[in-house]
């Protein structure tokens, strides 16, 4: 249910975001972040983000994965999306210093 709360200088119409399921895009003109969530429709809405500690779940099929680059932490697509060459036993021996568990 939809009720008016004063935001600021202005009036807002809040509801609960709890549960609501949507996509956490980056913008190709000014590379900031915000929610999409898609209505049954085929609609969207697009929202700015203001939050500053939401927490995140990435779903099984989100098709995302982490990756480490000496001091960097990366969150990336997975290695099958972007068509990455997986390394040999031996690659990985000569290239690739033991990295610490990403979390699971």
């Amino acid at each position: 249910m939809a009720e008016r709360y004063r935001y600021g200088k202005t009036v807002a119409i809040v509801t609960s975001a709890e549960g609501v399921h949507g996509f956490l895009l980056r913008s190709a003109v000014d590379d900031s972040f915000f929610f999409r969530v898609y209505h049954d429709d085929g609609e969207f809405t697009d929202y700015e983000i203001h939050h500053d500690d939401l927490e995140v779940t990435i779903t099984s099929d989100a098709l995302a994965s982490f990756y480490r680059f000496d001091d960097r932490w990366v969150l990336d697509h997975s290695p099958e999306v972007l068509g990455l060459e997986k390394l040999s036993r031996e690659q990985e021996e000569e290239n690739i210093p033991q990295s610490r568990a990403v979390p699971s």
